[in-house]
């Protein structure tokens, strides 16, 4: 009797090449995570200050204790959106079940913050940004989801960036807008014009996050943590890339916190120190496409080298001949924000590690490497503040009299970034090596 062969299984179709509106509906929904991120953080400590009801110092506390919190708790969400609640449409479960709680604790925060006592406040603070991670974090494993080649990555995160950056343009100029409009408003009151920002935000994001094609998530047979660090430790391009997160952050986080004394001490623009935020912002926005475009064309590592050796010699060149007036001023900050794109680089670097890393682990834990790529740059920034504070006290800067150690404070307001930056280089050189001999050797 003649016998028939077993036909082999068919394998799984391709997920179907980025369509237009699957990357503006994706791009959509950074907004919420966008607007409270950084400008909140710029916000929100003030106005805990300013209610009087926990002591100035314990508002440093609260925001320390939140950070260590992170630590902890991004790992285990990026667990749990690879292994709970499974199946088609997991991301958008997940990004829906934080939403809700992410705006009830704004408004709680934004409306009482300042009159909570300190154990309702870290309470809600742990909350909030146990939400926050949590809708950061789905969305982001998502992404990895729906692409299949570098270019597919570079364009998704790009654009994911690009919506970043204009929704912080339109979260700065609000507390603007509502102080031009009603002078003498109170700090509370600006921080409500941001919040309402975010009630606008949030259908939009919403009306997103249906309009993105679903992928599922698939559970399989867990390794445990001890194989899961194993695994992670002994693929070198992932610790490099952990590696290259925390220096961008550490350097940016150096900027960002060393910047409005360099305005006031270095170019004697304190009034206008806000202004120059704004627009190293606008610089952002406007380069983000284009950054996006040459990440596709000729490939992230050598494109963020390119940013890291652009932004270095900028600020040398401050060195040599300083911006001088406001209009100067306003230029440099515009170039210097063209640089500021680092997460368009390596959220896309690690959504085309990922498969890899699925083969050699057995399964996927997109979520919890993007959960861990978030914690590396939340630690280069926690670090970067503690770091150029420390610093600042060794070189004697008193904020009072900046002029008295202005020379120093530039020395460390340039050098401090760019030695981190040249640092990030040394280990995408190495990343872009192994990314080579592994092409070479298909």
């Amino acid at each position: 009797m003649a016998t028939v062969a077993a036909t082999p299984p068919a394998d799984p179709p391709a997920p179907p090449a980025l369509a237009p509106r699957t990357v503006a509906a994706y791009a959509a929904t950074a907004a919420p995570t966008a607007m409270l991120g950084l400008p909140f953080s710029v916000y929100l400590p003030p106005y805990i200050a300013e209610g009087g009801v926990i002591a100035v110092g314990l508002v440093g506390l609260l925001f320390s204790l939140t950070t260590i919190w992170d630590g902890v708790v991004d790992p285990l969400i990026g667990t749990m959106v690879d292994r709970v609640r499974p199946g088609l449409g997991a991301h958008r479960r997940w990004m829906l079940l934080a939403l809700a709680p992410l705006l009830g604790l704004l408004m709680l925060i934004v409306t009482g913050g300042d009159m909570l006592p300190f154990a309702a406040l870290f309470v809600a603070m742990i909350l909030f940004y146990s939400s926050y991670s949590l809708y950061e974090v789905a969305q982001l494993s998502w992404g990895s989801a729906l692409v299949r080649t570098p270019a597919d990555s570079a364009l998704l995160y790009g654009m994911r960036d690009w919506a970043a950056k204009i929704t912080l343009l339109i979260a700065f100029a609000a507390p603007a807008a509502a102080q031009l409009a009603v002078p003498g408003i109170s700090l509370q009151g600006r921080i409500l014009a941001y919040a309402g920002v975010m009630v606008v935000m949030a259908p939009i994001a919403l009306y997103a996050i249906g309009r993105i094609p679903r992928r599922a998530v698939v559970v399989e047979a867990g390794i445990g943590w001890r194989r899961e660090i194993r695994a992670s430790l002994s693929f070198p391009p992932l610790m490099l890339l952990f590696g290259v997160q925390f220096l961008n952050s550490f350097a940016f986080g150096s900027l960002t916190s060393l910047f409005i004394f360099f305005a006031a001490a270095v170019l004697g623009l304190d009034a206008q120190s806000a202004v120059l935020l704004f627009a190293s912002f606008v610089g952002g926005a406007i380069a983000s496409p284009l950054w996006t475009w040459l990440a596709r064309r000729f490939g992230k590592p050598p494109m963020m080298i390119a940013m890291g050796l652009l932004i270095a010699s900028l600020l040398l060149l401050t060195l040599a001949q300083q911006p001088q007036g406001l209009g100067q001023a306003v230029g440099f900050s515009l170039l210097l924000g063209t640089g500021f794109v680092g997460l368009l680089f390596t959220y896309s670097m690690l959504a085309d590690l990922i498969p890899q890393d699925s083969a050699r682990c057995g399964r996927s834990r997109a979520a919890f490497l993007f959960a861990l790529l978030n914690l590396m740059q939340k630690f280069g920034v926690a670090a970067a503040i503690a770091v150029s504070y420390i610093l600042l006290d060794v070189v004697g800067f008193d904020p009072r009299n900046g002029a008295a150690s202005a020379d120093a404070l530039h020395l460390l307001f340039v050098l401090q970034p760019t030695v981190s930056w040249m640092l990030m280089i040394v280990l995408l050189l190495a990343m872009h090596r192994l990314t080579r001999r592994a092409a070479a050797s298909l």
